[in-house]
């Protein structure tokens, strides 16, 4: 049996589903599915506290034979989604000795980290949702910059989601930059190793086309008069 959803409606236990899963093409369903599910478990230890190592990260413990039975998948199933999880970085399991679950850390792409403020607390007891999103009104909103307006515009590419295009940059770097994808997997996997930013993705992808490309010196084949070829 269903019903209409009213302004008056309140909405029964629900997980988030993080948007930059949406744009990881190459990452199964059913890891999307595992992610979510300890996604939402990690919330709740960060929540309860006492689940977070010395460096202040928080972990949890979830049975591959439990999130088997709640994600309704084979455990072979789940084995592999966490796998695929781990090889992109979303997930890190650390080893607690023979017959001990392991320690999962669940990560998220650097760019995409909210902190705890900036997060809306979806409750999971049926009560409305509560944002606590912290604003910071500078007073005139038509005082933001161009260069703020077109990261909002632009998409998280590479491996690690950390690679900032708009569609124009894409565009262009299409019909510039052969095997321009190569290059942002590039980019992507520098920036999440040495921890480096810059202000413009597509001029750094760019710069490393043009760096492993330098330009052939042009020749002068014109002779005056009294010269030969």
């Amino acid at each position: 049996m269903t019903q209409f959803l009213t302004t008056d409606t309140a909405l029964s236990a629900y997980m988030a589903y993080p948007k930059f899963l949406l744009e990881m093409i190459d990452l199964g369903e059913t890891a999307k599915l595992v992610y979510i599910v300890l996604l939402d478990r990690a919330r709740i230890s960060q929540v309860k506290g006492g689940w977070a190592d010395e460096n202040g990260n928080v972990f949890i413990f979830y049975p591959i034979r439990d999130l088997a039975k709640d994600v309704h998948k084979s455990e072979m199933s789940v084995k592999t989604a966490l796998s695929a999880l781990e090889k992109c970085g979303l997930i890190l399991r650390k080893r607690q000795g023979i017959g001990k679950a392991n320690r999962i850390y669940v990560k998220l792409p650097v760019d995409r980290n909210l902190s705890a403020r900036q997060t809306e607390n979806c409750p999971s007891d049926g009560k409305k949702t509560v944002c606590h999103m912290e604003r910071k009104l500078s007073g005139n909103k038509n005082k933001e910059s161009k260069t703020n307006k077109s990261k909002r515009r632009s998409k998280a590419y590479g491996k690690f989601q950390n690679v900032l295009l708009s569609d124009g940059d894409m565009d262009s770097l299409r019909q510039t930059v052969p095997q321009y994808r190569d290059y942002i997997e590039r980019l992507s996997a520098y920036m999440q190793s040495t921890g480096k930013s810059y202000a413009d993705h597509a001029a750094t992808i760019r710069c490393l086309y043009e760096c492993d490309n330098p330009a052939q010196p042009s020749r002068n084949y014109e002779c005056k008069d009294d010269e030969s070829l």
